[in-house]
């Protein structure tokens, strides 16, 4: 089922199925970079953080008094391009790199909370090329990735799952189709049926930046940290910032978790 949700700009939901907050857990995803091979960024990165529904409320409220605190605003927001550069809302950080720092600690001490994790999906662009895949073979096979990853690995038996994905007219159909397919074929690799899949991922919505999710600008904050992380470990970028250095150090910690490992998918 595909529903418009009335007086919220820009989200559509797929699909809608009332339960306890405290069955869901939530996938929100944004990116950097982009498939095309017109665009200049050589990784194409799907990010995704995923916290208990019952969580949310905490983490918007905590990342709302963060920006308060060193912003002025509590609405800013937090988009990573800007953020990284020190433009825009940021552009007073650049005056003031102590309170950069300390912003930058008091945020990464809180994503490192064990109730928040994280996924991550890859598409190095100069390897898909060699392969041959073309823009949209890069979103399917990063969407698909991702919806596997989340309802296979992050969900338990007992688990439901939700997900809040940054709107992007020219590939949100991508999305939409890789949860389709999933709800026809399910996910042979982890074992769940069409029926399974269908009865655990219950809800996909689109939502643009005017919606203030704070989950989904942390996705957005990560994607480029993860990229970070993929050239590092390819030895192409020897050094990093003070702060680059920190969000490095926070990916490979949730990475490293042996109870409930981070995703960190290269798919070429």
């Amino acid at each position: 089922m595909l529903s418009q949700l009335d007086g919220v700009p820009g989200l559509l939901v797929v699909g809608l199925n009332l339960m306890s907050a405290s069955e869901y857990k939530i996938l929100s995803l944004d990116e950097t970079g982009k498939a095309s091979y017109r665009h200049g960024s050589k990784n194409f990165i799907l990010s995704g953080i995923i916290i208990p529904e019952n969580f949310k409320p905490k983490l918007d409220s905590s990342i709302r008094g963060l920006k308060k605190k060193y912003l002025g605003d509590e609405e800013t927001v937090l988009h990573s391009r800007d953020l990284l550069r020190k433009k825009g809302s940021f552009a007073a950080f650049r005056d003031n790199p102590e309170r950069e720092i300390r912003f930058w600690v008091e945020l990464i001490s809180f994503l490192n909370n064990p109730k928040i994790e994280m996924a991550f999906v890859i598409a190095d662009k100069s390897k898909t090329k060699k392969l041959g895949w073309n823009e949209i073979a890069i979103l399917k096979r990063v969407y698909n990735k991702i919806l596997d990853e989340f309802v296979g690995k992050h969900l338990s038996s007992d688990m439901k799952g939700k997900i809040i994905a940054e709107s992007d007219p020219a590939q949100d159909k991508y999305l939409i189709q890789a949860h389709n397919k999933l709800q026809s074929i399910g996910i042979p690799s982890y074992g769940i049926s069409p029926s399974e899949y269908r009865s655990k991922m219950t809800c996909l919505s689109l939502v643009n930046k005017q919606n203030f999710d704070v989950d989904v600008q942390i996705a957005d904050t990560l994607a480029t940290m993860a990229d970070v992380v993929y050239l590092t470990k390819l030895g192409k970028k020897d050094k990093i910032t003070t702060i680059q250095s920190m969000m490095k150090k926070l990916i490979e910690r949730k990475m490293g978790n042996k109870e409930n490992p981070a995703t960190f998918e290269i798919l070429a």
